[in-house]
């Protein structure tokens, strides 16, 4: 035998359980929050905005910026022209002259080794092709350019960074260079926690094209 159905009244129940403090407080418990954190801000104690350029978002180690050249214990370029970060890469941005190395054990090295910074899509291929950790990425991401030639990247542009002090390293190989070294020291910043969330924020000390000029030595 088929049991009856039961039938509940919403709007009777909904009138029976409301009262005047619960329908006053109610709304004033679910904002419990939003007024913390308001009284939080007025008071200072936390600020949920990072005030750029001043501050920047703290990136993670393994971010895809512009790209780095790393060298030899006596300053030459590691990389030995082998094409593969040329022949990985998607946008077709890397471009090489080989030629010969004086040491025979090195064979080849790049006389000349650019990359178009506008057609760069920062994926990262080039890192992961390299066999010599001859080419990494920082976490630089403020390019700044006033002539269509400022973003094509050389030789010298690539391993001498001085903004490299202020970015520091991002997607490599390796978390520590193993053959490789670099003509700059990253600088160690101490990253600022930011009040609920899990975005991390640091203070600039250099600004692109502001606070140096990173064309002149």
């Amino acid at each position: 035998m088929k049991k009856a159905s039961k039938v509940i009244n919403v709007s009777d129940r909904a009138g029976r359980e409301s009262s005047f403090t619960k329908e006053v407080l109610g709304p004033l418990v679910g904002m419990k929050l939003t007024i913390s954190r308001m009284a939080q801000n007025l008071t200072g104690q936390i600020s949920p905005t990072i005030s750029y350029p001043e501050e920047r978002r703290r990136y993670s180690d393994r971010y895809r910026g512009a790209h780095i050249l790393t060298a030899r214990q006596d300053g030459t370029p590691r990389c030995v022209a082998c094409y593969m970060c040329a022949t990985a890469c998607p946008a077709d941005c890397i471009y090489i002259e080989p030629g010969q190395h004086p040491d025979p054990l090195i064979e080849k090295f790049p006389t000349r080794f650019e990359i178009d910074m506008l057609r760069c899509v920062f994926c990262g291929y080039c890192v992961e092709a390299c066999p010599e950790e001859a080419i990494i990425m920082s976490r630089q991401s403020e390019i700044c350019a006033l002539a269509r030639d400022e973003t094509v990247w050389g030789i010298e542009r690539l391993m001498r960074r001085p903004e490299l002090k202020e970015f520091g390293l991002g997607f490599r190989p390796n978390d520590k260079l193993v053959d490789s070294a670099l003509a700059v020291t990253p600088k160690v910043k101490q990253a600022e926690k930011m009040a609920g969330r899990i975005t991390l924020k640091e203070n600039v000390e250099m600004i692109p094209h502001v606070t140096f000029d990173p064309s002149p030595d």
